[in-house]
């Protein structure tokens, strides 16, 4: 139920052969006014699981891209305000007091997250410190960004809460490798649609600034082997989104070429 002080508030999600976790992320929603859960086609009990919560819109779409996905969640919400949740997201006890307190009186609350590798928490690195804008009044935002880097584009003033979300990112280290590699993919479609370009050079430089950013000055390595793990496979993601956006710049170059030889009277 609806605290006096706070607006009514529709929690969305999106989601795939999540059965692991989805009942967890339910289960720290149901103080929430609504819940609208888009899946796209799971094959798993990840329908099954959701359809026993009170208060859970069922949606079905066809995944194509994170930002499409989020917005006809966003769009089937009924309330003034929205709480983006990942399905591999847990909204803490301490987290939903903070909320039901809240003044309401910005145009969105950025929250932070504690996310794992496995059972151990990543403390440093890229993963830490990591504020997501997750709560925001749904007539001023707007799902945009890149794909899968997706983003809130919310028009207004916002703030940070102080008590963080679990997220539980991976549950093994050959999931990372093997999820991350098809993030990969997405980032080169989405930059070459925008028209960005790489140099054969690009790849080694990203993956080496990538790999010192996240282990040395953001302090990877006082997470030990896993801050070791999560710089070097990082950095290979790099390396491998610029390799690829480098060969379809060659591609694209070749063929202007023919194309102008072709034209050449």
């Amino acid at each position: 139920m609806a605290s006096p002080r706070r607006p009514k508030i529709s929690a969305a999600i999106i989601c795939h052969n999540e059965e692991a976790w989805i009942g967890r992320c339910l289960d720290a929603l149901v103080w929430c006014d609504e819940i609208v859960l888009v899946d796209s086609g799971s094959t798993d009990r990840t329908v099954e699981i959701a359809s026993r919560y009170r208060k859970t819109v069922l949606l079905q779409r066809p995944f194509d891209n994170f930002i499409n996905q989020k917005n006809h969640a966003l769009d089937h919400c009924s309330h003034p305000w929205v709480l983006s949740v990942d399905a591999d997201e847990i909204i803490t006890a301490p987290l939903v007091e903070e909320i039901q307190n809240l003044s309401f009186d910005v145009a969105g609350y950025h929250i932070g997250r504690r996310s794992f590798l496995g059972s151990q928490e990543i403390k440093h690195g890229n993963w830490c410190p990591d504020y997501q804008l997750r709560l925001f009044q749904k007539s001023a935002a707007k799902w945009g960004g890149s794909n899968p880097h997706e983003t809130v584009l919310l028009a207004g003033r916002t703030r940070r809460l102080k008590t963080r979300m679990l997220h539980y990112s991976y549950q093994n280290r050959q999931e990372y490798i093997d999820r991350n590699r098809w993030y990969v993919h997405l980032m080169v479609d989405h930059l070459a649609g925008q028209g960005r370009t790489a140099s054969f050079a690009a790849p080694a430089t990203h993956w080496l600034g990538n790999f010192l950013k996240a282990y040395i000055l953001r302090g990877g390595f006082l997470d030990g082997s896993a801050g070791l793990f999560l710089a070097y496979h990082s950095a290979n993601g790099s390396f491998l989104k610029y390799r690829l956006l480098a060969q379809r710049t060659a591609q694209l170059r070749q063929i202007a070429s023919h194309c102008q030889e072709a034209t050449r009277p």
